[in-house]
């Protein structure tokens, strides 16, 4: 038992060692990721100037008695296009291209300049010599300083005893001191005997060090993140960028964490097109044995090896025809909140936060054809049941849905016509399984009397046969469900004329309106279980509703006037002539005859103010059902808050509330806490600031996440440094 720990404690004490190795080594190797990004002083070749005429003033000009050179003595200023040279004295050779100057030598071109004590440098070849010189390069704001610089080419240095910073000042946060610096804009900068200081303390020792000098894209580390788990423990996360060609790069991870164990990713991404793109993303962990058999109080089907891929894509053949993918695998359902972090950085427009109340797992492929008036998708859609092991979970492999616009049946006709149709094979691990074909016809005769009147009667037949049930038994079930509806709607307009600068007028719309439905039944009880299309659940009801609109002509600084949407708000109830059997479009019990109170309410003054709320109110338990809302408030500096809370009778509540707000102009507060009442430990909670120095900034913050899916809850503590200009862009 006393070995057992003790070998507990050697591997403990042997990760952190690792950990802290791989942060003083890789901390530094930063630099590789990213430097300056600029067009320095003489990197062009003359033949770019030879066309533009050479201006010299100076106090003296002369020639010496060969002709060749040109001597200038007193305030020199040499001007040629966008490069400009000053100095106390200046000599160019008109044959050999040599040139020569000292004192207070400045050379300026687009913004870049280079300041030094004397410099010779050749004209032509770009090749020369350049004593005490400090060079500003401005696109990154990078400062270098050498004793010594020899100029190598049009765009390549040679620095002794130099620095390295994108630092203003003459005490910078950071810079790399190094004993030589060999610098190529476009290329890569190597720094041999470095040493990279935090003021003037010295931090790394380096005695190698590579980092790229590039406009574009840029192979190399990027800044790792470290933080404390009272789970993982200590963590320390790393990746590396590779610019594999002009199209294509890849990201590799490699995080480590003292309790938890291993875990990579790699992300590859490529682009054929503008249109056309697609990347491919996976991650595996090897969890160790004490931290699994601590941290699930309930396993389910998770494993020690944990792994997760993902793809997407899209390619367009042409504008009207395009097929896109989306899909991933899991090893377990508890994958995605447990891993959320790690999955996350594939996935740009997700949160963190949805990630872990995922319900489901959708991988689909599907290929559209567009025409003027009709639409061809071919799909193939597949799910994965995150809640529980199941294996009736529905698949369609594939669907195909073909769809017109409506459009008249004649150039003269009043009537017109619309025509959806599929075909679906519903596949599953076990249970039933069917091929389905639906066809959909819609006739309609919409009507307009005078532009604030509107009737639009339409009748519809629903037509569904189910094939091959039960294979063995050829247990087939079709019917014929025919439908009818009609709207009456009026609008009702007033404009108000306002005596303001940026909002001149406010239009209001109210827009009373009355909807029939009927679905004939027609034996439904007798198809299978599987999805029924919104246009086949039965009903029978009318629906009273009300709409006001209101938009204004608003005025932005420059004059230009916009129309904008500022509010809107839907109120109505529906009557049940016959209970309808069910149906994601119901408000209330099918068994009532009244629905419950719907309504809608979308209000936004400014497009960073606005409100968006739904509610349904249960008239005869004279209590809400559910309710939605998202509140947004947002400033020009980019902070912002955002609150949204749901609220669904016996099922759910919970609210998410994120924002960032700038105490001062360099130091941010950011925020996310997530309420879920489903939960055993109901909130999940993101707090930190964010600092961002002219020249370098991090980031630290603090995240706890509560006890689901078996696991005990969580607390981590995580660091993020980066320097600009060095390690802290990405693709």
């Amino acid at each position: 038992m006393y070995r057992k720990k003790k070998n507990k404690r050697i591997r403990k004490s042997w990760g952190i060692a690792v950990i802290a190795i791989m942060i003083v080594v890789l901390a530094l190797m930063q630099c590789c990721y990213e430097a300056a990004a600029v067009t320095p002083p003489l990197q062009r070749p003359v033949k770019e100037l030879d066309d533009l005429p050479v201006n010299v003033r100076a106090v003296q000009i002369e020639y010496d008695r060969t002709g060749e050179n040109l001597i200038a003595r007193g305030a020199v200023e040499i001007r040629q296009g966008e490069r400009t040279l000053t100095a106390d004295y200046a000599s160019i050779n008109l044959t050999t291209k040599d040139a020569h100057a000292k004192g207070n030598v400045e050379l300026q071109e687009r913004g870049d300049v280079l300041r030094c004590a004397a410099f010779d440098v050749n004209l032509d070849t770009q090749v020369g010599k350049v004593t005490s010189a400090t060079i500003f390069l401005k696109q990154d704001n990078l400062h270098i300083t050498g004793a010594d610089i020899k100029k190598l080419g049009p765009a390549t240095y040679e620095i002794q005893k130099g620095t390295v910073t994108t630092c203003d000042g003459v005490s910078p946060p950071w810079r790399i001191e190094a004993g030589k610096i060999h610098v190529t804009i476009e290329g890569y900068a190597w720094v041999q005997n470095g040493t990279f200081r935090i003021k003037r303390i010295p931090v790394v020792y380096l005695p190698v060090a590579l980092f790229p000098v590039k406009t574009e894209r840029q192979t190399g580390f990027l800044f790792p993140e470290i933080g404390h788990s009272t789970s993982k423990g200590v963590e320390f996360n790393n990746a590396f960028f590779w610019a594999i060609s002009q199209n294509t790069d890849a990201t590799v991870w490699l995080d480590a964490a003292t309790r938890k164990g291993l875990g990579s990713g790699l992300e590859y991404r490529f682009r054929l097109g503008e249109e056309s793109w697609g990347k491919l993303y996976g991650y595996t962990a090897t969890e160790e044995d004490d931290y699994f058999d601590d941290e699930y109080r309930d396993r389910r089907d998770r494993q020690k090896q944990r792994r997760y891929l993902s793809g997407e894509g899209e390619h367009y053949f042409k504008p009207d025809l395009y097929v896109k993918a989306k899909g991933s695998y899991i090893s377990d359902r508890e994958m995605y909140g447990d891993y959320r972090d790690e999955i996350n950085r594939s996935k740009s427009e997700t949160k963190k936060s949805h990630l872990r109340s995922l319900e489901k797992d959708e991988s689909l492929v599907f290929l559209n054809k567009n025409w003027d008036t009709a639409n061809l998708v071919i799909n193939v859609d597949t799910y994965k049941n995150l809640i529980r092991s199941d294996h009736e979970v529905l698949q369609r492999l594939p669907q195909v849905a073909f769809s017109t616009m409506r459009q008249p049946i004649t150039a003269f006709s009043p009537f017109f016509y619309q025509f959806d149709a599929t075909y679906d094979y519903f596949w599953r691990d076990k249970g039933q399984k069917a091929h389905r074909l639906s066809a959909y016809p819609k006739i309609s005769m919409p009507i307009n009397y005078g532009g604030w009147l509107k009737f639009n009667p339409e009748i519809s037949l629903n037509a569904l046969s189910y094939i091959a049930l039960e294979e063995r038994r050829h247990n087939d079930r079709s019917g014929l469900f025919p439908g009818a509806q009609a709207e009456l709607s009026a609008e009702f307009i007033r404009i108000f004329s306002l005596k303001n600068k940026t909002v001149s007028k406010i239009r209001h719309i109210v827009e009373p309106g009355i909807r029939y439905e009927y679905i004939a039944a027609n034996g439904q009880d007798d198809l299978p279980n599987f999805d029924i299309p919104e246009g086949l659940y039965s009903r029978h009801s009318v629906r009273l509703f009300l709409k006001n609109r209101f938009a204004a002509l608003i005025a932005d600084t420059s004059g230009d006037v916009t129309e904008h949407e500022i509010g809107y708000f839907l109120i109505g109830q529906s009557y049940n002539i016959r209970h309808p059997d069910g149906g994601l479009y119901l408000d209330g019990n099918p068994d009532k005859d009244y629905s419950d109170v719907f309504s809608e309410l979308r209000f936004g003054v400014w497009p960073r103010l606005y409100f968006i709320g739904k509610a349904s109110y249960d008239t005869y338990d004279s209590r809400l059902r559910y309710y939605k809302m998202l509140f947004n408030i947002a400033a020009r500096s980019e902070d912002f808050a955002q609150f949204g809370y749901m609220y669904e009778r016996d099922r759910f509540e919970g609210f998410n509330f994120r924002g960032k707000v700038h105490l001062t102009s360099f130091l941010a507060a950011f925020f996310d806490a997530r309420y879920n009442e489903n939960r055993r430990d109901k909130l999940d909670t993101e707090i930190g600031l964010d600092y961002a120095a002219q020249c370098w900034g991090s980031r630290v913050y603090i995240e706890t996440k509560g006890a689901s899916a078996g696991r005990r809850s969580e607390t981590s503590f995580n660091y993020r440094f980066y320097l600009r200009g060095l390690g802290n862009k990405m693709l």
